[in-house]
Formats: C-alpha cells, structure tokens, sequence
C-alpha cells in the first residue's frame, strides 16, 4: 500500500515528541513540498525528485530575497532525511533513497557558535571564577568548569546533563564513566580510554561514546579517592548554571553573539556549548553530528545498531581540540602551556 509523503509525515510527527518549533519546521517542509506539486507517493520518491525539490527551495528562497538560501534549502534536507529515514525503519518504503549533497551555506562565525580563541579563553577564564557560598567540594569550582567544557565541545550534551538543575534531570554520576576499554553495552570497538553514558534530557535516547584522551583526562582529574557510584560527577556551585556560564564570558572577554542581519546581542547561553559542538564535528567529518548529537535521523537504527557505522567512534577519537584542552593532557595544571605563567586561582 503506498502513501503520500504527507500522510506519513503526519505520522511521524504524531510518533514523535518533538518541541512545538521543531514541529512548525517539518510542517513547513510538507507545505513546500506539497506547494512544489510533483511529489510522488513515498515508497517512489527517488535520489531526483529529492534534487529536484531541493533545488526548488534553494531557488525559491533566493527569489523572496532570502540571505542564506543554502542553509533553507539543508533545513528542508534534514527535515526529509529524518521523515524518510523513520519511514524506512517503519517498513514505508523498502530502500532509502540516496540524497544529494547539502547547498553551499553562509555561516558567520560567533553567531551560532563560539571559535576556538573563545574556548580557550573560556577555558582559562575558569581559575577566575570565584568560590561559591557554601562550597564544600575538595577541588574548586573552576576544576569543574574546566571538565564541563570538554564534555559540552566532544558530546553536545545538555545543559541538565552536566549541571542538574531540575528534579527531571539525570545527570552524569561516577558510575556512568567506565575506565576500561572495553564497550559496556558489548557493542563497538574498544576504546583505549575508556567509556561515557548519559541519556538526552528530551528524548532520553541513551548514549554509550568513546572517551577521547582530553576527555579522560580532565573526568579522572575529578575522581575523587573514594567515588561514589551514584554521586554526580560535575558540581556547579549555583542553581543557575547559565548566569555562571555567563559570568565566565565576561572573565574571558568573549563578546556576546551577534544577529549579522539585525545587529542584536544576545548573551551566550549553555545550549550555543551544543551548537558548537555540532559545528566543529561537520568541519572536521561531514555529517558527524548527526550521529554525535543523537538527532532523530539515526531512530531505531541509530539506537541498535550504531556498532556497524563507527563514524560516531571515529570522528570523536579525532576531532582536533582547543589547545587550552590540551594543557592538562600535557601536565600544565594551572599555568599558561605556551609560557608557564601560573594562573592566580580564585
């Protein structure tokens, strides 16, 4: 029985939970594709209709004026490989089509995510942030910070991830950190530096990934003597992570994100951590972020048989650091790697 790709697009975002923008995105590429007028039924849509409509798109949105008519055109791409995607996995279609590679777009670095000089800063930034009130961990708050910020920039994690900060919230706790080399799902390769899971704030998707050596290295810089398997690994200092993470931009001069087009200033929020993230994965391997932020284009798939498309593993294991990350790998703990200079700790 074949279907049009409206009525299963319906479908997939009745099975769906997906927040009430992220629904006003797919419905908006059903209009398009429903107001280009040539589909097909979605068991027959083909590597040349998917060209065809991008096409259509990319030319549509430079003709309203558009000022990025590439980035449209590769939102209505993702929106199409996700749908399609979930339609193969619910036996829709018997193959998935091949898609066209995405249109060239426009990306203006620090109005989507933060450059490497920022991260650095960031990062040294954190021996400045002062002792909260009441703190009573061992090491201080910028040890925390410092780790928190190698996890946002290799996993794309959420906010409430790292820092709870809700009741809902399943942070990562000791006993999700797994030293040895082997997967602990009994999936995958080894990874010489061990393992890390957590689960997505939203989706609860859950998220076994290699830990990298940067990565290692800062987690076993918090372990304490005797870990607790149920504590949390992070400690904030503050209910409101984001107001911190604000605060630390201004100890590093980072200049708040800017809309070229309109010319307003925002402040940089946790969430720009995970639009980072994504931005430096596509650089480095293309398409990786798909897989690193667990978007809803892998779906069951994604879930049960990551192991056989190491991409996710491969593209972890190499992504190029800040070199800010890189000092503590190196034994500078507290001092400036290039010049040795020691950091005054707050």
């Amino acid at each position: 029985m074949s279907y049009s790709f409206e009525t299963v697009a319906a479908k997939y975002l009745t099975a769906k939970k997906l927040s009430s923008g992220t629904c006003k995105e797919y419905r908006g590429t059903v209009t398009k594709w429903t107001t280009w007028g040539k589909g097909v039924d979605v068991d027959q849509i083909g590597r040349v209709h998917l060209r065809d409509f991008l096409d259509w798109v990319y030319e549509k949105a430079a003709a309203d004026g558009g000022s990025n008519a590439g980035r449209t055109a590769n939102k209505s791409r993702e929106n199409l490989r996700a749908i399609l995607s979930w339609a193969w996995e619910q036996d829709y279609l018997e193959k998935l089509p091949r898609f066209p590679k995405p249109k060239p777009q426009r990306d203006v670095a620090g109005r989507h995510y933060l450059t490497k000089a920022d991260l650095n800063a960031l990062y040294f930034a954190t021996y400045e942030l002062e002792r909260p009130r009441g703190w009573k961990q061992p090491l201080t708050v910028g040890h925390y910070w410092r780790a928190a910020l190698v996890v946002f920039f290799n996993y794309g994690v959420d906010t409430g991830t790292v820092f709870k900060t809700a009741a809902f919230h399943e942070p990562i706790l000791w006993r999700h950190v797994c030293w040895r080399p082997e997967p602990p799902n009994g999936q995958g390769k080894e990874s010489r530096y061990g393992w890390l899971y957590y689960r997505r704030v939203l989706t609860k998707k859950q998220f076994y990934r290699p830990m990298n050596r940067v990565v290692q290295v800062h987690l076993k810089s918090l372990r304490p003597e005797v870990a607790e398997p149920d504590q949390p690994v992070f400690h904030c200092g503050s209910s409101r992570p984001n107001s911190q993470f604000q605060r630390l931009c201004a100890l590093a001069g980072v200049k708040p994100k800017q809309d070229v087009e309109t010319g307003e200033e925002k402040l940089w929020v946790l969430k720009d951590l995970r639009k980072t993230c994504a931005t430096y994965y596509d650089e480095h391997m293309p398409e990786s972020s798909i897989e690193i932020l667990g978007h809803s284009v892998g779906g069951v798939t994604y879930r049960h048989y990551a192991h056989r498309d190491p991409l996710a593993f491969k593209a972890i294991m190499s992504l190029p650091q800040p070199s800010a990350f890189t000092a503590l790998v190196h034994g500078f703990d507290g001092e400036c790697p290039c010049c040795r200079r020691r950091f005054r700790q707050a």
